[in-house]
């Protein structure tokens, strides 16, 4: 367990290892390699992620507290149990990443692509959806509401047991998707049907 504070990591390997307990605040990772790094009950405050490959990686009961992710590609990338509290990812590449049972309430996702992404029992409360375009991917009993979903897209996807607010289904675009019965008669009185 070992606690960094203000610390820059520029252009580092880091790829392979282990982190257990250890603390980031106000950290800055530049151009590092964090494939295949795993981490354990690490809590990462303020820090920021700018070209880093997160590919392959997997994260337990690790927190993300507002950090920012900018250009780091995360295909095959494991995050269970995690908090990703008011972070912010843009410009990364999100293609078969797990993110399974996280809190990720207030998080930015906007403009992003998920692909083939399981988000299984994820916190999504508040969260940033605008313009993402998601495809393949399993939202099941996920937490939407109070989503800003302006012009996202879902395709191909389940959302079964997902908490849903009627807005939703006028903000995002959603096509050849798996929904409980409930969410299809939201959908339908939120585009001015009416039901026999």
């Amino acid at each position: 367990m070992t606690a960094y504070a203000e610390d820059i990591f520029d252009e580092q390997d880091l790829s392979g290892q282990t982190w257990s307990g250890d603390t980031f605040d106000d950290c800055t990772f530049v151009d590092c390699d964090l494939s295949a790094l795993t981490t354990e009950a690490v809590v990462f405050t303020r820090c920021s992620f700018v070209g880093c490959s997160l590919t392959d990686s997997d994260h337990r009961r690790t927190a993300f507290r507002t950090c920012t992710l900018d250009r780091c590609p995360m295909p095959g990338a494991g995050f269970a149990d995690c908090s990703l509290l008011g972070s912010t990812i843009t410009q990364s590449l999100m293609r078969r990443v797990s993110l399974t049972d996280c809190d990720m309430s207030l998080t930015s996702l906007g403009g992003l692509t998920l692909h083939r992404a399981d988000l299984t029992g994820s916190r999504l409360r508040e969260a940033n959806l605008a313009s993402t375009t998601i495809t393949s991917s399993t939202l099941a009993g996920v937490d939407l509401t109070g989503v800003r979903a302006v012009g996202a897209t879902i395709t191909d996807s389940d959302l079964r047991r997902a908490r849903i607010d009627p807005a939703f289904w006028v903000a995002a675009t959603v096509t050849d998707t798996v929904v409980d019965h409930d969410h299809a008669i939201d959908f339908a009185l939120a585009h001015g049907l009416r039901l026999a």
